[in-house]
């Protein structure tokens, strides 16, 4: 799961996926709020769950982002 995460947002945010998991997506990946919209329409299609907006709200990182789907998940 986490590598395909990782693919997802390297692939949106146009950027390598080698970053490390405790990034901050605006601040060190520079993901904006539409690419972040992207990112999440890619995350529900990819893993078949509803992501929902005040439960994103609360991401910051790679990793907040890897919680939550493996939330979902479950």
């Amino acid at each position: 799961m986490e590598e395909k995460l990782r693919e997802i947002v390297a692939r949106i945010g146009e950027i390598s996926k080698d970053f490390k998991p405790e990034a901050h997506l605006r601040d060190d990946l520079n993901i904006d709020s539409f690419r972040a919209v992207e990112i999440v329409f890619e995350i529900e299609r990819a893993f078949e769950v509803t992501v929902p907006g005040a439960r994103y709200a609360e991401v910051e990182t790679f990793n907040d982002m890897l919680k939550l789907v493996a939330s979902l998940k479950a």
